[in-house]
């Protein structure tokens, strides 16, 4: 169970709509289907949206290549909104937003020397932006009836991580897309591919000194480090509908970025739980057009932190830079979770009935 707050709502509907100075349209003012670019995550919007090379981010969003790497093997996992999420409630009251994702993942030993393991992941998510009711004007502004648009899109992945000394994950997402505007049905496919790589500073110096890093018999530290690349919307896809005018591009781009994240844990035969652990995440976000990188005046900064205790309590702070659209702005937010509880809970009657 997850309570949270996350002041970012704001990020991704002036990204879609702003123009900022020189006055030429930005890239994604000339695509179709925007909805694909708002970011589902609490906590990768608190942190400024930047969710490329974070390893422990599920459901293949921000990166195919986490999907296996963030998944406990032998796992089903969820997320969704229990309701439609009201967008901008204080300016349009029946624009909406629906998330759901499920995650399933097993782990194989591989007969190598050394540890490794092969896991695979499928997961699948389903996102909606239902905009409501709007006007339909005349050239003189009178208004002659109402109309609707809602866009979806249904999307299935898999994910493989090679788990050994460096953990290396790769990932592919297959994107089926549906537009309704103003009774004009539209589709179109999409696909997104991700890489990821996650070097643990502390597994790697006790292969190469032989010895084990612990502070005492079950405080041990971490230092990983991540690396994530994703491209967002490929395929060359448009949004097509019977009138071939109204056919627009997908807003397909490239994201790449690094995070880190430095711990304790503490561990025992039937306990695991991260006392502390602060994250650092950095991402660039690269319109693309027909493949082609857009000016680097274009790209987005995306950067944020996070604190979590415990597994219990998570604070966060970000900030989002989008340059070309002349948009600066900061994000914050929390979350309250039960799985450190869980946890400890789950030790305490397996102490109690050995």
């Amino acid at each position: 169970m997850v309570f949270s707050r996350a002041f970012s709502a704001a990020v991704a509907v002036p990204l879609l709509f702003a123009q900022g100075e020189p006055a030429e349209a930005t890239p994604e003012s000339k695509a179709a289907a925007l909805f694909l670019l708002i970011s589902p995550s609490v906590r990768v919007n608190g942190m400024g949206q930047a969710g490329v090379a974070l390893p422990d981010e599920p459901m293949g969003y921000y990166n195919p290549g986490a999907a296996a790497l963030s998944s406990p093997a032998h796992t089903l996992q969820s997320r969704f909104y229990l309701r439609e999420m009201p967008w901008l409630p204080w300016s349009i009251y029946d624009l909406n937003y629906s998330y759901f994702a499920a995650q399933a993942a097993a782990e194989h030993d591989l007969p190598w020397k050394g540890p490794a393991r092969l896991r695979a992941a499928f997961y699948g998510y389903h996102t909606k932006m239902d905009q409501g009711e709007q006007l339909r004007t005349n050239e003189r502004g009178e208004v002659t009836g109402t109309f609707t648009n809602v866009d979806a899109s249904n999307n299935i992945g898999v994910s493989l991580a090679l788990r050994s000394v460096v953990e290396i994950g790769v990932g592919a997402t297959s994107k089926r897309i549906s537009s309704n505007l103003g009774g004009r049905k539209g589709s179109a496919k999409a696909y997104d591919f991700g890489l990821m790589a996650v070097v643990p500073m502390v597994g790697v110096l006790e292969r190469l000194t032989g010895r084990e890093l612990t502070l005492n018999q079950h405080l041990r530290p971490q230092l990983n480090v991540g690396f994530g690349i994703t491209w967002q919307n490929r395929g060359g896809g448009t949004i097509i509908y019977p009138d071939v005018l109204f056919a627009d591009p997908l807003p397909a781009n490239r994201r790449h970025g690094w995070s880190g994240s430095l711990g304790m844990d503490w561990r025992t035969d039937s306990l695991s739980l991260a006392i502390g652990r602060v994250t650092f995440s950095k991402e660039t976000y690269l319109p693309q057009i027909n493949g082609a990188h857009v000016t680097s005046l274009a790209e987005d900064d995306k950067s944020g932190v996070e604190v979590s205790i415990l597994e219990t309590v998570a604070i966060r702070r970000g900030t989002y830079d989008d340059f070309d659209g002349g948009i600066h702005l900061k994000t914050s937010g929390w979350t309250v979770k039960s799985d450190g509880l869980f946890k400890f809970f789950a030790h305490q009657l397996d102490s109690t009935s050995s």
